[in-house]
C-alpha cells in the first residue's frame, strides 16, 4: 500500500512540474501586451498576487517603415490622418441624423445602414441580406443608402473604390469633368494602369490621365478612418540598444512591465492560520505568485541575452545601418548562449528593440544568407537596397525587374533572380514598374 501512496506522489509532482514548464514557455513567446493582460487575469484568481503601479513615461515609440509597411498599407499614399475627434464614424453620422425630417421607418433603415458600414466607411454587406434580414425591400434600402451618401466624410456609403471616389469628385465646389468621366466609364483601364487604351477610348492624352491620378490622390479612399482610432502602429519596446560610453549596450524597459509582488497582508498573517483548507489554498496561491515573480525574471533574462548576442553578431548594422546586416539564424544565436533553438524563437516573437535607426522587431535580426561568390549578404539588405534604388529612380522611366537585377548585378555585385526581385518588391509593398511610371 505504502509503494502505491508514493508511486502516486512522484508522478503529482512531474505532472506539476511539466505544467510550470509549460507557463514559463507561454511567458517567454508573451509580448508586453499579451503578458499583462495574462497577469491582469491572473490577479483576478490569485488575491497573493500584487500588480506595483508604473510610472507614466508619455513616451510613444511609432514604428519603423520596416515593422509597420504592408503590401497594402504602402500601396497608397491617401491621406488616412486618425481623428483626434473621440467620437466613432457611427456616432458622427447618427448625429447628422438628428436634424433632418425622416420618418420612424426612414430612421430605421439609415441606422440598419449605418451600422452595416466597415472601418473604412463602406456598406459591408450586400444590399439584398440587409433586405432580407430586416424585412426591408430593395427600393427602400436604396433611397435611404442615397440619403446616406449625402452626409459627411464625403465617400462614406460606398459599396467600393469606383463608388467613393465618384461620390467625393461629385460633391467637389469646383467639378472635374475628366476625372468623372474616367472614374465612371473607364475606372477598370484607370485602376489597371492600361494608360494607352484608356488614352485611345476617351480621346484625352497620358498627360491628362497622369493629372487625373495626381488630383484623385489628393481624395479619401477610406472615409471612415478618419473616425477609426487605429493604436497599433505605436509600440512601446521592451528593449533598447545604444552606445554608452562608446560600447553597445542592451538596455530592459522596466517601466512597460508588470511589477509583481507578493501581498504583503496576506503573506503576514499566513502563520497565524489555523484553518487547514485555507492554509493549503494560501500555500498553493503564494507558490503561484513566487513562481511568477521568478519567471518573469527569467523571461527577461533570456530577452536580454539573446538582444546582447544579436547586437554582437550585428555590429555592423548598428554601426552603420541595414546595409550592413549579416545573415544571422536563431540555431547560431541559440548555440551562443546554450539554449535550445525553439526558445529563441519564442523570445524574438512580437518583441521590439529600439536602436539608432529605428525601431525593429527581433525577429528582423535574423535573415536567410545569400550566398555570393565575394560574400554573404541577407534577404533584408537586398530589399534595402532595392528600396533605395526604386526610390531614387526616374519616374517617367521607371525600373523593370530585370534592371534591377542588373543593377544589383553591377553596382553591387550581388547575383539574383528576375523572380526574386519581384518577390522582394511584392513583400516591400511597392508595384510594378508600369504601375509606377508616370506620364
Amino acid at each position: 500500500m505504502d509503494m502505491k501512496v508514493g508511486l502516486f506522489q512522484e508522478q503529482s509532482l512531474k505532472l506539476n512540474m511539466t505544467q510550470e514548464l509549460k507557463q514559463a514557455i507561454t511567458l517567454l513567446q508573451y509580448s508586453s501586451m499579451e503578458l499583462a493582460s495574462y497577469i491582469e487575469d491572473l490577479t483576478l484568481e490569485n488575491p497573493l498576487i500584487e500588480l506595483k503601479e508604473k510610472p507614466e513615461s508619455g513616451v510613444l515609440y511609432h514604428t519603423s517603415s520596416r515593422t509597420k509597411m504592408t503590401s497594402s498599407s504602402k500601396n497608397s499614399d491617401m491621406i488616412e490622418n486618425v481623428s483626434s475627434l473621440g467620437t466613432t464614424l457611427q456616432q458622427h453620422l447618427e448625429a447628422q441624423l438628428l436634424g433632418m425630417k425622416l420618418t420612424p421607418s426612414e430612421k430605421r433603415t439609415l441606422h440598419i445602414l449605418i451600422q452595416a458600414l466597415d472601418p473604412n466607411g463602406y456598406i459591408e454587406a450586400d444590399l439584398s441580406v440587409l433586405s432580407d434580414k430586416f424585412n426591408l425591400s430593395a427600393d427602400e434600402l436604396n433611397q435611404q443608402l442615397t440619403v446616406l451618401q449625402k452626409l459627411d466624410p464625403a465617400g462614406v456609403g460606398a459599396r467600393n473604390l469606383q463608388e467613393c471616389i465618384s461620390i467625393q469628385l461629385a460633391r467637389l465646389p469646383k467639378r472635374n469633368k475628366t476625372a468623372e468621366l474616367i472614374v465612371n466609364d473607364y475606372f477598370y483601364l484607370f485602376a489597371e494602369k492600361s494608360w494607352k487604351e484608356l488614352a485611345k477610348k476617351t480621346k484625352l492624352d497620358l498627360k491628362e490621365i497622369q493629372n487625373v491620378q495626381d488630383f484623385i490622390k489628393t481624395l479619401h479612399p477610406r472615409p471612415g478612418l478618419a473616425y477609426h482610432h487605429v493604436h497599433d502602429n505605436y509600440i512601446v519596446p521592451e528593449l533598447t540598444v545604444a552606445k554608452v560610453h562608446g560600447e553597445w549596450q542592451v538596455m530592459y524597459n522596466d517601466d512597460i512591465s508588470p511589477k509583481v509582488a507578493v501581498n504583503s497582508a496576506y503573506e503576514s498573517n499566513f502563520s497565524s492560520i489555523e484553518d487547514s483548507e485555507v492554509k493549503h489554498y494560501l500555500s498553493a496561491k503564494l507558490n503561484q505568485c513566487r513562481w511568477l515573480i521568478k519567471t518573469l525574471n527569467q523571461r527577461k533574462e533570456t530577452m536580454m541575452k539573446v538582444m546582447k548576442e544579436i547586437v554582437r553578431r550585428q555590429t555592423d548594422f548598428f554601426e552603420k545601418g541595414e546595409l550592413f546586416m549579416k545573415p544571422l539564424t536563431l540555431k547560431v544565436i541559440a548555440d551562443a548562449i546554450e539554449v535550445h533553438e525553439s526558445t529563441v524563437s519564442r523570445t524574438v516573437r512580437e518583441k521590439y528593440v529600439q536602436t539608432p535607426h529605428g525601431l525593429y522587431e527581433l525577429k528582423f535580426f535574423f535573415s536567410n544568407g545569400l550566398e555570393q561568390s565575394s560574400q554573404e549578404i541577407t534577404s533584408s539588405t537586398v530589399k534595402t537596397i532595392i528600396e533605395q534604388m526604386i526610390e531614387k529612380e526616374d519616374k517617367l522611366a521607371p525600373l523593370s525587374d530585370q534592371k534591377i537585377v542588373s543593377k544589383l548585378a553591377v553596382d553591387h555585385q550581388i547575383d539574383v533572380s528576375r523572380r526574386t526581385v519581384a518577390k522582394y518588391r511584392d513583400q516591400l509593398g511597392i508595384a510594378s514598374s508600369s504601375a509606377r511610371k508616370r506620364y
